[in-house]
């Protein structure tokens, strides 16, 4: 059996698209996880994230998983994650990287509280914070898994510029804005060089 790198769930969204991009302009071997026909490139695996047996399946001969799935409104960032979860603890694979979202770093005013649920929160809508926190806790609780959510601002359409500012728990203090690429550009950098093991870390300009 070949070994592989990792899986790369999520890649055709617009983080994950520069993911794969970065992942290979460094060479890196890896599998990408589609869930439509259209979407089939050399190396990708077509599949269901909702289906616990095709996120199995995916995994065969993977080192590890990058996870830049959307919320989309129905639960699919939830399942799909506690299906990788799964899979990942049945194939003793222990690396998992995954996009997150600022709001569920702690709050820099109010300690106590998540960002989404503070003074600093400016979204109408919780329903994705509140499905990322959900996420959060499955991690939390599974023992076997080197884990690292990263968790951007608000994110923006713009080139990489490779200057961002990180913190451990917190949003970076006055971050507004990510670009997509950068944040791309960290997942694969605290992927392949096992930085943040077990840590959220919030990351704006």
């Amino acid at each position: 059996m070949v070994t592989i790198e990792l899986l790369l769930i999520g890649a055709t969204g617009k983080t994950g698209q520069y993911i794969a991009r970065y992942l290979a302009e460094q060479e890196a071997t890896y599998r990408r996880f589609v869930r439509a026909e259209d979407q089939m490139l050399p190396g990708s695996f077509l599949g269901d994230v909702r289906e616990p047996h095709d996120v199995f399946q995916a995994m065969i001969g993977v080192r590890g998983v990058i996870c830049a799935l959307n919320t989309e409104g129905n639960g699919t960032l939830l399942t799909g994650l506690a299906n990788v979860i799964d899979a990942m603890q049945r194939h003793n694979i222990k690396r998992l990287v995954t996009i997150g979202t600022a709001g569920i770093l702690q709050s820099e005013a109010q300690p106590h509280l998540y960002r989404y649920q503070s003074v600093e929160n400016k979204r109408i809508n919780h329903d994705a914070a509140i499905e990322h926190e959900s996420v959060y806790n499955k991690l939390l609780q599974s023992e076997h898994l080197d884990w690292t959510v990263i968790c951007p601002t608000r994110l923006v359409e713009e080139e990489r510029s490779g200057e961002f500012r990180v913190r451990k728990d917190v949003l970076p203090s006055g971050g507004t804005a990510i670009s997509f690429a950068d944040t791309a550009a960290f997942a694969v950098d605290v992927y392949r060089n096992e930085k943040h093991i077990r840590e959220r870390v919030g990351i704006a300009y």
